[in-house]
């Protein structure tokens, strides 16, 4: 409903229950370091559809054809998607020339999937399918190539876990794409956004290549995240920015920010804040931000606007503009977010990233930090950072000033 999503040709079987798959992850602590999944208990009936509700929900969804650009079909093998719902689907969508894109099940028989435009089988399935083991890139080629002369396909993605993927498509060379370095907390969902992905993509009249490129991006944020998570259009974009650009977009507005941690909090993070003037950047300050980064999986840096900071540290202060001291905490690796707040003290900002963890210098210790009362009131926590002794941007401006004097 709330995403827009038609809910028409949804049909209610009284006697089937929802597949549901609890996933049991465990991981060291409570950073999500080292997360595996340990066990997955799944609750379902994989029996076929019987033929009354079969023939009800063809009717549904021929429906729906006219009014649609293309057909996505996610085969879990779980009684639903029956070898005549397929074919009517199928065979309904190519006759409108819409494309249709499958995620197929694992089976020796794939001739159900006859007339797709494509399919996204992985390592396993596509082994399964073809008798072909895949060790190489010439396995790949001629697995793909079998499934496409046998299928009547376009084009042949195949996914190949660490090995990224392999697309063989019709009148065209094959394309290797090596997947994107990243840590990997949980493949749950990866299969899915390879799919939604690469059709949207070949849906929107986008080469099978460059969908498939866009594909491989949006998995590897996927398997960075716990659980099935939304890619969004943003969180695309930000990954294909280059380096430099793609500091810069951690640096987010309050209602950007409120966005972004909702969607780290549905995947488990651990939310840190800290804030400050960072005026000059000095040692000081990067142990302050490797010692609050440690404390969970998402760093916010609250920065003082120019006026608080004039009002905080006189009227010969900040040395750096806001949107200068924002852009070099934004290309720290430790950082993941940047948020410029204009009030002299934290408490409203605190009040709105509502952290985990509140990280102050070792200086507070024995006083009640901005934001220490509200973070403690919902089980958050604050940690005092050890500080460097001699090392503020004070005393480097008079080093400076001192140095300059004597010149």
């Amino acid at each position: 409903g709330g995403l827009g999503i038609g809910m028409r040709a949804i049909l209610t079987d009284p006697g089937r229950p929802t597949t549901v798959k609890a996933r049991l992850l465990g991981s060291v602590q409570s950073a999500h370091r080292g997360t595996q999944q340990l066990l997955r208990v799944d609750e379902e009936d994989t029996l076929p559809l019987p033929p009354p509700l079969e023939r009800d929900l063809i009717g549904r969804l021929n429906r729906e054809l006219p009014s649609v650009h293309g057909v996505l079909i996610s085969d879990i093998n779980k009684g639903l998607l029956t070898p005549n719902l397929l074919s009517a689907i199928i065979q309904g969508a190519r006759k409108r020339k819409l494309p249709v894109i499958v995620d197929p099940r694992v089976s020796e028989d794939y001739s159900i999937y006859r007339g797709a435009t494509a399919i996204t089988p992985n390592r396993f399935e596509t082994e399964t399918a073809t008798g072909i083991k895949m060790t190489d890139r010439d396995a790949w080629r001629a697995a793909a190539e079998l499934l496409m002369k046998r299928l009547g396909l376009e084009a042949c993605l195949i996914t190949l876990d660490r090995e990224g993927m392999y697309l063989v498509e019709r009148n065209a060379a094959p394309t290797y794409i090596a997947t994107a370095p990243r840590e990997v907390y949980d493949v749950t969902g990866a299969g899915d956004v390879v799919l939604s992905t690469f059709g949207l993509f070949v849906i929107a009249g986008i080469g099978f290549a460059s969908a498939a490129r866009l594909a491989n991006l949006a998995a590897s944020l996927e398997v960075t995240r716990l659980g099935a998570d939304v890619i969004s259009r943003e969180d695309l974009s930000r990954a294909m920015a280059p380096a430099d650009e793609r500091s810069e977009r951690k640096i987010l507005s309050n209602d950007e920010i409120m966005t972004a941690l909702a969607r780290d909090r549905r995947a488990g993070k651990r939310i840190v804040f800290t804030n400050g003037c960072f005026d000059i950047i000095h040692a000081g300050h990067l142990q302050l931000l490797n010692f609050a980064g440690a404390q969970g999986d998402k760093l916010v840096v609250g920065l003082n606007s120019d006026r608080s900071v004039h009002e905080l540290k006189g009227a010969d202060r900040p040395i750096n503009p806001a949107s200068e001291r924002a852009r070099i905490l934004a290309s720290l690796e430790q950082v993941d977010y940047v948020v410029i707040f204009d009030e002299s003290r934290a408490e409203k900002i605190i009040r709105t990233v509502r952290p985990d963890v509140l990280v102050k210098g070792d200086d507070y210790r024995g006083q009640i930090v901005d934001g220490q009362k509200f973070v403690e009131s919902y089980g958050g926590s604050v940690a005092l950072a050890p500080l460097l002794q001699g090392k503020s941007t004070t005393t480097t401006i008079k080093k400076m000033r001192g140095r300059s004097a004597g010149a």
